[in-house]
This record gives C-alpha cells, structure tokens and sequence, in this order.
C-alpha cells in the first residue's frame, strides 16, 4: 500500500496595476528566479483569508480582489491545487519597505520565472478571463 500524497493548497495573486503590468517578487534574493506573489493555505484557513494575509505582506491594503481561476496539477512535492485571484490596484500602490523585492512586468515580458512558463500561462488565463468579463 502506498502512502497518500502529499497536496500543496496555495494563493496566488495577479496583481494588476492598470497599466498592462502585472506584479512578480523574488523570495529569496539570491535566486534569480520570480514569482507570482502570494502564499501557503494553513489547514482550516479559506483561501480568501490567505490571499488577504498575502496581499496585506505586500502592503496592499486598497485592491480589488476576486477568485479568477482554481487549477489542480501534479508537482514536483506532490498534489498541487491553486487558487488564483486577479488583484485590481491604482497605478500609483506602494508596496511596504518589509515586501519582498518586486517589480512590475509585461506579462509577454516577464523576467526568469521559478516555474517556466507556469507563472505566464498563470497570468495570461486569468487576464483573459477578466477581459472576457469587461465583453
């Protein structure tokens, strides 16, 4: 008998800007590589709470969020089941000096990524449906 797998709950944000840019940080400023911000579910905790915990790091506390797209994949560390949400910001947000490193990207322009072009088709998927919506 094999032992069950291990399963990963996330949030990731698309925070958009407005402007055709949407927001990356690096966790760990030694590796090259960036991400989609957001966070690590806790058990009994509702995805909404920790996208709002996970914004509110950032200090991003005036944005619009809602769910966009939920996705369920095989990783590298198990079961993996996301939940994305497209972040609505004024052009101007300042994040919090205490923020990871961050910057802001075209999202046909986006710098090296932790997870090829997971992250891209990420984004792409949930501002495609937010355009879908505004026709």
């Amino acid at each position: 008998m094999s032992a069950d797998p291990a399963v990963q709950v996330m949030v990731n944000l698309i925070v958009d800007r407005g402007d055709d840019h949407v927001l990356m940080v690096r966790y760990d400023p030694t590796d090259e590589a960036w991400w989609l911000p957001g966070a690590e579910v806790e058990p009994y905790q509702h995805p909404d709470d920790a996208a709002e915990a996970a914004l509110i790091a950032l200090g991003i506390t005036d944005a619009e969020m809602s769910i966009a797209n939920i996705q369920s994949f095989r990783g590298r560390r198990g079961w993996h089941l996301t939940f994305d949400y497209l972040v609505d910001v004024d052009e101007d947000v300042t994040l919090a000096p205490e923020a990871p490193e961050a910057g802001w990207f075209h999202p046909d322009d986006l710098p090296a990524t932790k997870h090829g072009r997971w992250e891209a088709d990420t984004i792409q998927a949930v501002l495609a449906d937010d355009d879908e919506d505004l026709g």
